[in-house]
């Protein structure tokens, strides 16, 4: 792993909330958090309801961009601005894989038809750090 890799998974390697950007239907930006969680191929995921207005986006436009780490300002930020395209998933293996107990306040179980998954597959990661205004670039 390379420091710069080093640097971006310190900040992924905890379940936290981004701010997901989506297209909506009329080509307008539309934001909203989610709870992400890291692979160790930095790969991002989050639940989300089949019904939900993000599905839809994410089923229609897959380019997606997602901000998150910790803010702390004036000068203690450290922030990620990944960029990525989307997939939702929603066979029983990539459910029950992932599958939170805390998610039984919003769903029956990994069972549940309107349980899925989406996964972002980063194309660009931008670590933004204090002490700089140019991002350290992590690209695939």
């Amino acid at each position: 792993m390379t420091l710069l890799e080093e640097k971006i998974w310190k900040i992924l390697e905890r379940p936290q909330t981004a701010a997901l950007a989506t297209i909506s239907a009329s080509g307008a930006p539309w934001v909203r958090y989610v709870t992400i969680r890291a692979e160790s191929d930095f790969t991002l995921n989050f639940c989300t309801a089949r019904s939900t207005r993000k599905a839809r986006q994410v089923a229609s436009h897959p380019d997606v961009h997602l901000t998150c780490g910790e803010l702390r300002p004036p000068d203690g930020s450290v922030f990620l601005q990944v960029a990525g395209r989307a997939e939702i998933r929603s066979d029983k293996e990539t459910k029950a894989r992932c599958w939170q107990e805390e998610w039984r306040r919003y769903f029956q179980g990994p069972e549940d038809p309107e349980y899925i998954m989406v996964f972002i597959h980063p194309s660009r990661i931008e670590l933004n750090g204090p002490g700089s205004s140019i991002p350290e670039v992590w690209e695939i």
